[in-house]
């Protein structure tokens, strides 16, 4: 139950005390703006990691992840019976799943399992290389259909793995049995992707894309760009890349990936732009990795809905974490569990009674992040002594009853799950990424 909680703050250089209805989910102004945030944050313009000490920090994940890889060095050919095993994973089908509101009948399963087409990988398999031109899904099967748990529901497809941005390289590893789909791996997971939104590429130029020496990176929540001469419109997330060729002090020129119908090979297709256009949502190389630009690139999804493997052109809670932390250059898992623990200084929270686990998140840097089972959360700082977090909600509960939330919103620790312990109860660890 909502309470009035007196808020002691520090804004503008002002102290003031305000009252405000900010237990649970809040949308008081002050507490859903970064600035806010920023301001108290002592040590918010530090920086915590340099280019070096970036790269070491991610090298140290790649070690520890079984699905985080070093695309630069990956090799030529690969294993074809570890292949099988990544692919062949049809744990999903066993669970009753609905298309289109209707069960999916054992024979649709049995036509997907075939699709993976794992018959015809050999002992070993030569990887091509590709770029994605369009914001694309990846899927968990070689379908495009979504498949639910529920009958009624259209938001969490169990087949939906992630997106990927235009530009980004991928290694094509097999094909469908139908040919509609590739089977490929990114810097941070795999999984099927439409053959319509890659484009072939040979190593030297794909490498090119793997480690630019020079791009901007999207700040913005996304960045929409308009193919020049096509009616098709790109789409970037923050995080990605782009790529500009020249800058001048009106005008950017773009570099966009494009497919050739006929090759499949990618080509160039290049836009001059206003800068007034772009400027405010890229950044020329890495925003350097302080605490306060994490908070800045978070805020920047405030608001925005609940999309379940980046679908809805949005973010779902893991997603949203990715997107903020490469920003810097850090790249994580795409899985909430493997952001959890792979990445960064860990501090367990389990076992701990009350006070111990706020003693523990009250010691935490703004940025760092929070994980409970199925979710993971960014912590904001501390507002009247109560602990925040910005965060991809989908529900919580209030009196037993489900509240749909469906956005990313900013709240205390104090929401409640199905189970009636509170997410502050329910924490399993902590970690900050420096």
């Amino acid at each position: 139950m909502k309470r009035l909680l007196t808020i002691v703050c520090l804004m503008l250089g002002l102290a003031f005390t305000v009252t405000a209805q900010a237990e649970g989910i809040t949308n008081y102004a002050p507490l859903i703006t970064a600035d806010y945030w920023m301001k108290i944050n002592n040590d918010g313009d530090k920086l915590l990691l340099n280019e070096q000490g970036i790269k070491n920090f991610n090298a140290n994940i790649r070690g520890l992840s079984r699905t985080v890889v070093d695309l630069a060095n990956f090799p030529a050919t690969s294993s074809g019976m570890s292949l099988k095993t990544r692919i062949a994973d049809y744990q999903v089908l066993e669970d009753d799943l609905y298309l289109n509101n209707k069960l999916v009948s054992d024979r649709y399963k049995n036509v997907l399992r075939e699709q993976t087409n794992i018959g015809a990988i050999g002992e070993n398999v030569t990887n091509r290389y590709a770029v994605v031109v369009r914001r694309t899904n990846m899927r968990y099967l070689p379908t495009g259909q979504g498949l639910f748990y529920y009958e009624n529901d259209t938001d969490f497809d169990v087949l939906q793995e992630t997106v990927l941005d235009p530009g980004e390289p991928v290694v094509v590893q097999h094909q469908s049995a139908n040919g509609y789909f590739y089977f490929v791996q990114a810097y941070n997971y795999y999984g099927w992707v439409s053959r319509l939104d890659l484009a072939f590429t040979e190593k030297a130029e794909w490498l090119n894309y793997v480690n630019p020496k020079k791009f901007y990176v999207v700040t913005a929540k996304t960045l929409p760009v308009q193919l020049p001469s096509h009616k098709e419109t790109l789409l970037w997330q923050q995080g990605a890349k782009l790529f500009i060729t020249k800058e001048t002090k009106n005008t950017y020129t773009l570099d966009l990936p494009v497919r050739d119908f006929n090759t499949n090979k990618l080509v160039h297709v290049y836009k001059e732009v206003n800068k007034k256009e772009i400027a405010p949502s890229v950044h020329k190389g890495y925003v350097p990795y302080t605490s306060n630009n994490i908070l800045k690139a978070a805020f920047a999804h405030y608001n925005m809905p609940y999309g379940w493997g980046g679908l809805k052109n949005s973010v779902d809670c893991s997603s949203l974490v990715a997107d903020v932390y490469r920003t810097v250059g850090i790249m994580l898992p795409r899985a909430a569990d493997e952001q959890a623990a792979t990445a960064g200084k860990n501090y367990p929270l389990e076992g701990m009674n009350k006070e111990a686990r706020e003693a523990q998140i009250r010691q935490l840097m703004p940025g760092a992040t929070l994980y409970m089972d199925g979710h993971i959360m960014l912590y904001l700082g501390k507002c009247d002594g109560e602990p925040f977090v910005l965060h991809c909600l989908g529900s919580h509960f209030v009196k037993g009853e489900r509240q749909r939330a469906m956005r990313v919103v900013v709240s205390d620790l104090k929401l409640v799950r199905s189970n009636g312990a509170t997410f502050r109860d329910e924490l399993i660890t902590c970690a900050e990424y420096k």
